[in-house]
């Protein structure tokens, strides 16, 4: 199913969603720079809900069709490859072979998730419910003993409820409105989504002074407590969700600075991911005395501003065309015919 999308109305609505969420993805990934643990209190607070939010919007805009597998594998197992050979060579010296491709490096994972549920979406678009089938595989993955980091794949089954919420939004959302019209109006209620974004905000926090990144990543399998460990997954997966649902309602669909981000999230994603190996390997004084000697706040701020600098930068649409033509232009090397 899916829906048929007339979106002249609502994309800046996405633009703004996409441009918030790769600013809270660059914000995130600098702030590995630092070791406050307060800090890294709202690192995990961030990873809750921001990659859903990507996820949904992806889902979002995905569609059926015979071209989607080269259009995908052009848009993303492309830059994959090539950027994992690149920043591999310059920032790990590693030996460019195979096996760099099964750990994805720093943040390339996303790729390649992203490939993988656009694959899988015309085989779930078959079951009879493919949001619950989604949703008791994320949670029955973590029963695998298995490498999380391998090709991503335990951030591809347990995001993909959010991106399969994006890809039937309309669908659900018609479905709530002319069968479960009470329900319906309780979503409309104002006072009802204030308490849920409350407690739901409490929750989150809690979540991010009480589990490990590694649990709100959800990268690895149970090592025991399975209920237990099962329920805080779930907890985890549904308030990502619930968070971006309340901001795709509420978020404005004007024009502004985060739609001109989100237009160009993937240069951004891209090449943000450079920069900070970058700043790893080659400004260690910088990281030591700016951003881990002159307390918390001051780490806060200068990672903040950074973040605003580089994501500013990066949205350039110079630089956004010079990368979709760079990609464009190896496509047509090795692949005929294709049109996004």
């Amino acid at each position: 199913m899916g829906q048929t999308l007339n979106l002249k109305n609502r994309i800046n609505k996405f633009d703004n969603l996409k441009g918030f969420a790769i600013f809270l993805i660059v914000l995130g990934h600098f702030l590995f720079l630092t070791d406050y643990k307060n800090i890294l209190v709202l690192r995990n607070f961030i990873y809750i809900f921001h990659l859903p939010i990507f996820f949904f919007v992806a889902g979002y805009f995905s569609k059926i069709d015979s071209s989607q597998p080269l259009k995908s594998f052009k848009r993303l197992i492309v830059p994959y490859i090539l950027f994992t050979i690149l920043y591999s060579f310059f920032f790990s010296y590693t030996k460019v072979t195979t096996s760099i491709f099964l750990i994805p490096l720093f943040g390339l994972w996303f790729l390649l998730a992203l490939f993988f549920m656009k694959m899988a979406l015309p085989i779930v678009n078959k079951f009879k419910y493919p949001l619950i089938l989604s949703i008791i595989v994320a949670l029955s993955f973590g029963l695998i003993k298995y490498d999380g980091d391998i090709l991503g794949l335990s951030r591809t089954v347990v995001f993909f409820p959010a991106f399969l919420i994006g890809f039937y939004f309309n669908d659900y959302k018609s479905k709530l409105e002319s069968n479960y019209k009470k329900f319906s109006n309780l979503l409309n209620n104002k006072r009802f989504i204030i308490v849920l974004s409350v407690v739901v905000l409490i929750i989150s926090v809690i979540l991010a002074f009480k589990l490990s990144f590694t649990s709100i990543m959800m990268r690895s399998y149970y090592k025991n407590h399975y209920l237990f460990n099962i329920s805080v997954r779930f907890l985890i997966i549904s308030i990502g969700i619930i968070i971006t649902l309340i901001l795709n309602r509420y978020m404005t669909n004007e024009p502004c600075f985060l739609s001109k981000w989100g237009r160009n999230s993937m240069a951004i994603y891209i090449f943000h991911i450079g920069i900070y190996l970058i700043i790893r390997k080659f400004f260690k004084r910088f990281v030591k005395v700016f951003i881990n000697s002159n307390g918390g706040l001051v780490s806060l701020a200068i990672i903040l501003l950074l973040t605003i600098v580089v994501v500013t930068v990066l949205s350039s649409d110079v630089i956004s065309n010079a990368y979709n033509k760079f990609i464009d232009f190896i496509c047509n090397i090795f692949i005929k015919d294709i049109k996004d």
